[in-house]
């Protein structure tokens, strides 16, 4: 019998992840720990999804799942997803900017990006291959899809990384954070300071300008400071991918940062960048558009530039 074509059960949705490295398998297994949704783990390496799928069979009765967990090299396993999660692709490493690897990573997204529009036509498409935002564009260009339904993770995961510093400034707990983070995911990224707060609490109130300083400069390093460390990041965008999927599986409207292809929408059009949005059943349910303040607006003006000069250099 072939466990991973037949389990015993089946959950209403399915969503299918390309790419089974560390990001990949790790967000693979978050979805099932949470029961967001049935999932393919789709990867051109050779029995690596299938192994990977596996390795989280053994480990279902552990975490009391029962769904379908597929690993395939064959793309026609995403038919019907209702989420499709591109992670395919090369990884920083240390030295290496996110848009250093730009053009190696726009060949593998466009050629993914035709294998989702022939296999899941009605999917909601999550671009997380580096540079995101660029990749996002690529996608949402390559795929003719409408635009709430392609979306690129980045700034949700530069907000958890904003919350995680204020906490082990103030000493006190993460979950008490509110935070948002704009713009390109990477360098020029926009922390907004001005809406942060601590249950309420404006940080401002709180906090020093050194000590703010301090945490929006180790936000927007915090990507490569683990990279040098360790190599790659793993857990927290593997978290970021099964927080994005269960807002959009169980409808939850939730407001969020996440790279959007931009019609207008703070003056600016054809680019893809982070901004805030009501992530729900539709995918994108609303871009918000927020009062920045000077100073920040040119921060963002300058984010969007660098997108836009990217994109232009594209192969």
């Amino acid at each position: 019998m072939n466990y991973l074509l037949k389990p015993f059960y089946f959950l209403d949705t399915m969503i299918s992840i390309i790419g089974a490295g560390n990001v990949g398998s790790s967000a693979a297994f978050n979805i099932l720990r949470f029961r967001i949704s049935d999932v393919v783990l789709i990867d051109i390496v050779e029995d690596l999804a299938h192994g990977e799928a596996l390795d989280m069979i053994q480990s279902a009765p552990a975490i009391e799942f029962d769904g379908k967990i597929e690993g395939t090299n064959d793309f026609s396993a995403m038919e019907g997803s209702e989420i499709v999660i591109i992670i395919a692709g090369e990884g920083r490493k240390q030295g290496i900017t996110r848009l250093d690897l730009m053009n190696k990573n726009a060949k593998i997204v466009r050629s993914v990006v035709k294998e989702v529009v022939r296999f899941a036509p009605n999917c909601k498409l999550m671009i997380v291959t580096n540079p995101v935002d660029v990749m996002t564009y690529i996608a949402y260009k390559e795929s003719g899809f409408e635009r709430n339904r392609v979306f690129g993770m980045g700034n949700i995961l530069d907000t958890l990384r904003f919350r995680s510093y204020i906490a082990m400034e103030l000493e006190v707990s993460r979950e008490d954070i509110r935070a948002l983070v704009i713009g390109e995911h990477g360098d020029s990224m926009v922390p907004l300071v001005n809406y942060t707060s601590v249950s309420g609490i404006p940080i401002t109130d709180l906090l020093t300008k050194g000590q703010i300083k301090k945490i929006v400069n180790l936000t927007r390093t915090s990507g490569s400071d683990v990279i040098k460390l360790k190599g790659s990041t793993t857990y927290a965008p593997a978290a970021v991918i099964a927080i994005m999927s269960d807002a959009i599986i169980r409808g939850r409207n939730r407001v969020m940062g996440v790279s959007t292809y931009l019609q207008g929408e703070y003056g600016f059009s054809d680019v893809s960048i982070g901004v805030p949005v009501i992530l729900g059943r539709n995918g994108i349910e609303r871009i918000l558009e927020l009062e920045l303040r000077p100073e920040t607006k040119k921060r963002f003006e300058k984010s969007v530039l660098i997108i836009k000069d990217s994109i232009k250099k594209l192969k």
